[in-house]
């Protein structure tokens, strides 16, 4: 199948396409919205319906992640012994630095999960949908908007330059990622040990 016809068939069927984007964004952070702002500057979607069904779903799921957080902490911690020190780490995160945490999570690859849950154990839910609402704006407006210019960019130059932009943009925020990340699991580790211990004696 070739590019125009599958922009016809995306066009055709849109409102599936919003469904999945919308889908997709509860179930994690990934670059499909990258995509479909490429494929919005075709014409083939609706910019800003991509911009509502990304914010939907990824507000959606991190407050999915948020409740069952908070109202499955201690189950959780006896349920999963192998996630249990993640979550803990992921708590213990958002306790020390969720005023910059949330507004940049969505960035880091495999974190949404965590945060989410972490979040709901840290922290009132008040305060969460505040800065959780301000890092969906800030993701979805980088993911969608870089696609978007990524076409622009495109009608300039070579369609593979396009591509390689994208791809070095992706490869940077995934090495910050791993080396950041690193970085913050052994300052919040021993926190996490000390809270894990505190929360598998929470009564369920």
């Amino acid at each position: 199948m070739d590019v125009i016809k599958l922009l016809e068939l995306i066009q055709t069927h849109q409102q599936w396409v919003y469904g999945l984007l919308l889908a997709y964004t509860l179930a994690k952070t990934g670059p499909l919205p990258l995509v479909a702002g490429y494929v919005s500057g075709t014409g083939a979607l609706d910019f800003g319906l991509v911009i509502a069904a990304c914010s939907v779903g990824t507000i959606a799921g991190s407050n999915i992640r948020f409740f069952v957080g908070s109202l499955l902490s201690s189950r959780l911690f006896r349920w999963s012994p192998k996630a249990a020190p993640w979550i803990a780490l992921g708590a213990v995160g958002v306790d020390r630095f969720g005023f910059w945490l949330l507004p940049l999570y969505r960035f880091s690859k495999g974190t949404f999960t965590l945060v989410g849950l972490g979040a709901g154990i840290s922290m009132n839910h008040r305060r969460f949908v505040v800065l959780d609402a301000i890092g969906a704006a800030l993701w979805v407006a980088a993911m969608v908007g870089v696609g978007r210019g990524l076409w622009l960019l495109g009608l300039q130059v070579k369609p593979e330059w396009a591509a390689y932009f994208g791809l070095s943009l992706m490869s940077c925020g995934l090495l910050a990622t791993v080396v950041l990340g690193r970085r913050l699991k052994k300052f919040l580790n021993p926190y996490a040990l000390a809270a894990l211990e505190r929360y598998r004696h929470q009564p369920a």
